[in-house]
């Protein structure tokens, strides 16, 4: 276990350090224990309660890590346990029962961000009382409909995996290590910087109603050290730089464990990102690649999520209903 110290990051094989900056950074193991399944819970100090849970429109719920998964009364018991053995394997990714970065864990513990689960519509959800509590942006939406085993069917990744983690950079990895991983409008972290390159130049705010790019055909895409053609293009017009650069962890991350490798997985992806498998990654982007590699900030690529967390079976039992 690596201790509570800030150490310096200079490294440049790392990816770390890309303009040979002396970066302060906090280690990945902080003092915060918590059990890998309990019950819902909300401490006297907790903003969010049973009953403003309940006035939301939740009905059940689990935690992982301390982390609460909140669902609505159409979420299946199947599918509220399968988004937590996915949230069980990406945050411990070794499988042996702690967190493998528990600063991370205990960031979004500290904003008590949590995944909100609803069957068919985000509609299920009333965000009024989230919103008195100052809680309505601290969370991210999950729908039961697209829980579903990874491209089972050919047109449809396990948006589980997705979701739970764009919780977890958002409101952990982004908040530990803002020089390093920040998500903003505003950031100039060497993870928004990698991405700027990725898209072929910097870009925060959209160009007449639309993101533009030099290029969003994978055969004709650049790397690092090569062509500047964009390899990352995600074209939707709602989403603002923060988004992008929180899609760009995701798809860097989730192409380093296999998630895209197979040919449904490579058929979707390149719709907007072109290096899909671990292999492509390290040669187009080495720089992302280089930086989620690294094994001080303790990110899941020891293999993709399939729902079976086999340090502890998950069961109805662990379920609370509210």
């Amino acid at each position: 276990m690596k201790d509570n110290s800030t150490i310096n990051v200079n490294d440049s094989d790392s990816g770390v350090n890309i303009n040979n900056e002396n970066i302060e950074v906090v280690s990945s193991s902080c003092i915060y224990n918590s059990v890998p399944v309990s019950n819902v819970n909300f401490t006297s100090g907790s903003k969010l309660s049973f009953s403003a849970a309940k006035s939301a429109g939740f009905a059940k719920g689990l935690r992982i890590f301390g982390v609460n998964i909140l669902a609505t009364t159409g979420v299946s018991e199947e599918k509220l346990i399968h988004a937590a053995n996915v949230m069980a394997e990406l945050i411990d990714n070794d499988e042996n029962g702690e967190a493998d970065n528990s600063c991370v864990v205990k960031k979004i513990n500290e904003l008590e961000a949590f995944v909100s689960m609803y069957n068919e519509d985000e509609s299920e959800i009333s965000m009024e009382p989230l919103e008195m509590l100052g809680l309505a942006r601290n969370s991210t939406g999950l729908g039961a409909f697209e829980t579903t085993v990874n491209y089972e069917s050919e047109d449809q990744h396990d948006a589980s995996i997705e979701e739970i983690f764009h919780l977890i950079t958002q409101f952990g990895y982004s908040k530990v290590y803002p020089e390093i991983f920040g998500e903003s409008n505003e950031s100039t972290s060497l993870l928004a910087k990698a991405m700027d390159v990725a898209r072929g130049r910097r870009q925060t705010q959209l160009t007449n109603g639309a993101w533009i790019y030099n290029n969003s055909d994978c055969s004709n895409a650049g790397k690092v050290g090569g062509s500047t053609k964009a390899w990352y293009f995600y074209e939707d017009n709602t989403a603002d730089y923060a988004t992008m650069i929180t899609e760009y962890i995701y798809w860097a991350v989730s192409s380093n464990f296999g998630m895209h490798a197979s040919e449904a997985g490579r058929q979707k992806a390149q719709t907007e990102w072109c290096p899909h498998t671990k292999s492509k990654l390290q040669q187009q982007d080495p720089t992302v690649y280089n930086l989620i590699n690294n094994s001080e900030y303790a990110f899941p690529i020891s293999k993709m999520p399939i729902a079976n967390y086999r340090f502890q079976s998950i069961a109805q039992s662990d379920i609370s209903s509210f």
